[in-house]
């Protein structure tokens, strides 16, 4: 398994000749959607006490906000969305660069090259435990939409501090590797040119990229 991260042609090459195992390569994405929900609980766990008490203090209790656990769910079906995007993705590719006839052995390979995100997945909950969120200060005597607009505007400083905006921008090199993994893999199965592969890379890199705009777009609606 450790040949997935130095050398996944290599990695994908010898899974190549044997039998596909779509069920136990799920374990992957069901991993990472695992350590996400970890890492959004302890996230959402330091940050909801913080505005609550805010908005208690100006008699407007946050009693519509999901609570953590409720929070950590709703994130977690990030990862088996984006799996299935790129498993789509995958398969449709196959169909119009070769059509191997091989869609048990891509649907496995692109679940195993979510393997490639447990790191960043562990490094975010590190980040979650770590954060301390800065008190929130609310204008006393403000309209209820006053108050939510300080409420976001608090939301959008947090997110821009510098320990945050490391962990979005790893998010982006995170995804870009997984994009780089699941096209090698496409390019074993197919017999694919460097240029193809690269192309292919930047195809499933945008893919990859509408997994968490969405999600985070689901999270912004509930």
């Amino acid at each position: 398994m450790w040949s997935l991260f130095w050398s996944p042609v290599r990695f994908f090459g010898t899974r190549r000749h044997c039998r596909p195992r779509v069920l136990t390569a799920l374990a992957a994405p069901a991993l990472c959607a695992a350590l996400q929900g970890i890492a959004v609980a302890i996230f959402s766990g330091r940050t909801r006490p913080v505005l609550e008490a805010a908005l208690a203090r100006s008699d407007l209790p946050l009693t519509g906000l999901p609570g953590a656990p409720l929070f950590a769910a709703m994130s977690i079906l990030t990862y088996p969305m984006v799996f299935g995007l790129l498993t789509l993705a995958v398969l449709a590719l196959d169909v119009v660069v070769k059509d191997s006839g091989q869609p048990a052995r891509l649907t496995e390979f692109a679940a195993l090259s979510f393997y490639t995100q447990v790191p960043y997945c562990v490094l975010m909950i590190a980040i979650a435990w770590v954060f301390v969120p800065d008190p929130l200060r609310l204008p006393v005597g403000s309209s209820t939409v006053e108050l939510l607009t300080e409420v976001q505007r608090y939301r959008a400083t947090m997110l821009s501090e510098p320990l945050l905006s490391t962990g979005r921008l790893l998010s982006y090199y995170s995804l870009l590797w997984l994009a780089t993994v699941l096209s090698i893999a496409l390019a074993v199965v197919d017999g694919l040119s460097t240029q193809a592969t690269v192309a292919i890379a930047i195809v499933l890199f945008a893919v990859c990229a509408a997994g968490p705009i969405f999600g985070a777009a689901v999270r912004l609606l509930t």
